[in-house]
């Protein structure tokens, strides 16, 4: 997988997990997506979702192998969006995640409670 299907995927996992959160709260969320990163620095940072894409693509034959996704915030423009990489070992499209089948790394989590700021 190259870094544009990648960044594909990457945005279709985005839109399932905006559907997500509609559902749960019951109302439209915006897609201008600020993506808080964990798993890859001791602490939390906060960027763009190209910048997200810059992080997570490892290359056409190496993947994080589960990549969580979940809408935890929105305001009346921006969506936050928690992304965690999972500890184990990078590997091949094969062994990822991929429940369901074609979402490679990338597990959807529903949160408890979405803040709305």
């Amino acid at each position: 997988m190259n870094k544009e299907e990648f960044r594909l995927l990457f945005d279709r996992e985005l839109e399932v997990a905006v559907a997500n959160a509609e559902r749960k709260l019951d109302h439209a969320v915006p897609c201008n997506f600020e993506i808080e990163m964990q798993g890859l620095t001791d602490r939390h940072s906060f960027m763009t979702k190209d910048e997200a894409v810059e992080m997570l693509y490892l290359g056409p034959d190496r993947f994080y192998r589960i990549v969580d996704l979940a809408v935890v915030g929105v305001s009346k423009d921006v969506c936050r969006v928690h992304v965690r990489i999972s500890g184990h070992k990078p590997g091949q499209l094969s062994e990822t995640w991929n429940q369901p089948a074609g979402s490679g790394p990338f597990k959807q989590l529903i949160p408890d409670e979405i803040r709305e700021f």
